[in-house]
Order: C-alpha cells, then sequence, then structure tokens
C-alpha cells in the first residue's frame, strides 16, 4: 500500500518490530494474557447462566494488583497525603468496622443500618465484599474499606437497587468523586477497575442487550453527576449515621443529585435470566425472615 492509498486515520504509522515469540506491546497490561483475556470476555462476551457476573472479578482484581508499579502508586499516596491534610488524617486514622450482619437487625425501620440488614440477611450476604484483614499498606486500606462502605453509601444513600444495571451508579461515581477530591494521578490509580466495569458493561450490552443501553447510560449520567457534586463520601463513615432516614444520612455526608430508578426487569434481560432467579431467592428468605419476626 502506497502512501496515497493508506486511509488517512492510518497515516504515520510506523511497522512494529520484535524479536519476541510471544504477544508484546508497551502496556504491562496489555501483556497480560489473564487481563487480555478478562477484559475481553467483559467487552465482548455474553452473560451466561453457567458463571455469576462477578466471576472474573478476583482473577482481574489479581492481575491488576500483580501488574501495579507500587513505587510509583506510594509516592502518588505521600504526595497526595503531604498536600491533602483531609485524606492525610483519613489514612492516618485507618478506621475499619468489624460489625457482622446481625449488629444491623435491632437499628429501627426505615433506617440506613435496618434497610442493610434486610439487604444482607435477604440476600445471604455479610458486610465484607473483601475478606476484612489489618492492612499492611495504604492500598490495602482503600481496598479494604472501600468494600465495606459500598453497600451503604453507593447503593443506599445513591439511590441504586441492588440490580445488575444500578452498579453502573457505584462505578460512575466512585469515578468522578475521587477524581474531584484527589489528584488525578492517584485517583486514576485508585479507579482502575471503575473503569474497566463501565465501560465492559456498556460495550457487552451495545452489542449483545441494546435494549439495556439507554439505562445503562441514565445510570453512568446519574453516578458522576452524584460523584461531581458530592463530599468525598468515600472517606466517611457509614457506622455514624445508621441511625439515620436515608435522606438525613445524604445531607449528613453531603451526598447530592441521587435519584432512585428501579431497572429490575432490564437487569434480567442483561443477566439471561439470573437475576430473576436471585430475586426469587432473596424473596423467599425474606418471606422467613418476616415470618420469624412475626412469630
Amino acid at each position: 500500500m502506497t502512501n496515497k492509498e493508506t486511509p488517512y486515520l492510518m497515516k504515520g504509522a510506523k511497522p512494529p518490530t520484535s524479536d519476541s515469540s510471544i504477544l508484546l506491546s508497551s502496556s504491562r497490561y496489555m501483556n497480560d494474557p489473564r487481563l487480555r483475556e478478562a477484559i475481553a470476555l467483559r467487552m465482548l462476551g455474553k452473560n451466561g447462566r453457567d458463571l455469576p457476573s462477578t466471576y472474573t472479578l478476583p482473577a482481574l482484581f489479581q492481575a491488576l494488583s500483580e501488574n501495579e508499579d507500587y513505587e510509583e502508586l506510594f509516592t502518588l499516596f505521600a504526595q497526595e497525603r503531604a498536600q491533602n491534610k483531609a485524606f492525610d488524617a483519613w489514612m492516618s486514622e485507618g478506621f475499619l468496622s468489624t460489625m457482622s450482619r446481625d449488629d444491623f437487625r435491632d437499628f429501627a425501620p426505615g433506617t440506613v443500618g435496618r434497610i442493610y440488614y434486610e439487604y444482607l440477611h435477604d440476600r445471604d450476604f455479610e458486610p465484607n465484599i473483601v475478606a476484612f484483614k489489618q492492612p499492611e499498606n495504604e492500598m490495602e486500606y482503600w481496598v479494604i474499606r472501600a468494600s465495606q462502605v459500598h453497600d451503604v453509601f453507593e447503593h443506599i444513600l445513591a439511590g441504586a437497587p441492588f440490580d445488575v444495571i444500578n452498579e453502573m451508579v457505584p462505578t460512575s461515581m466512585k469515578i468522578a468523586n475521587v477524581h474531584k477530591h484527589l489528584g488525578s494521578g492517584l485517583a486514576g490509580k485508585l479507579t482502575i477497575i471503575n473503569s474497566i466495569l463501565t465501560t465492559g458493561q456498556i460495550n457487552r450490552a451495545t452489542l449483545h442487550y441494546p435494549v439495556c443501553v439507554p439505562a445503562l447510560l441514565e445510570r453512568l449520567e446519574r453516578g458522576l453527576m452524584i460523584g461531581r457534586s458530592s463530599d468525598a463520601y468515600f472517606m466517611g463513615k457509614y457506622e455514624d449515621i445508621l441511625h439515620l432516614s436515608v435522606d438525613e444520612a445524604r445531607k449528613a455526608i453531603g451526598m447530592n443529585n441521587t435519584l432512585e430508578v428501579d431497572y429490575g426487569e432490564l437487569s434480567d434481560i442483561l443477566t439471561e435470566g439470573a437475576y430473576g432467579d436471585d430475586i426469587a431467592a432473596m424473596e423467599k428468605r425474606r418471606a422467613e425472615r418476616l415470618a420469624a419476626e412475626a412469630a
């Protein structure tokens, strides 16, 4: 192909050269086959009934962790702490919750604590998405504490019911809120997984479930709006607002522009019917709980 025949968007490209016998690029992320497979699956694959939608996440987390430049990461933490007193104080305290599911049982109906208890019980979950441990460094603390506040701050207070499409709210609000309150270098490091999940879901739906795309975009826009307009909620303590109503708790932590929308039916389409099965199981446990409480 002559230069005149080269498409405009391809002009200036240099032929790649390499002595490597394996796929190789200038990106350490591209060079990891686990990341290529996991991201390709989330971007291009359909959802299946054989695996939960979260199945690839542990391997994805592990691969991202092993490809991190920790010298650069901890330099960014140090720089942020030197200029951001609130973030430094939060990191220095290193607060982690030791509450278990039953610790939320006795909060009054309609309070954040009781709503959280009913969610955990009816789905047979525990508060810690990531296994609890004493963190050995700042990144470990970030990951553990982020998992602890996810359900309360990024679902219950954010007006994002626990369906699959509404997961766009937590991922996008975290990206926007962290970039608002932290320097871009560290914020980028701390929201890599959020970016992967957000773009993956949009692309997958575009290819296989286009009827879900408008709802995903609406939730994406809502999450960005919440993140940009709210205080640094990720440094808050949900333990201090469990006795409050949802509206009172939002005001207490400075969370703004929330709007709750239920996308259960579309989530069932997006998950090939798996979400409906989960809800059926949840409703059974809910009925058992209500019967026990009425006895």
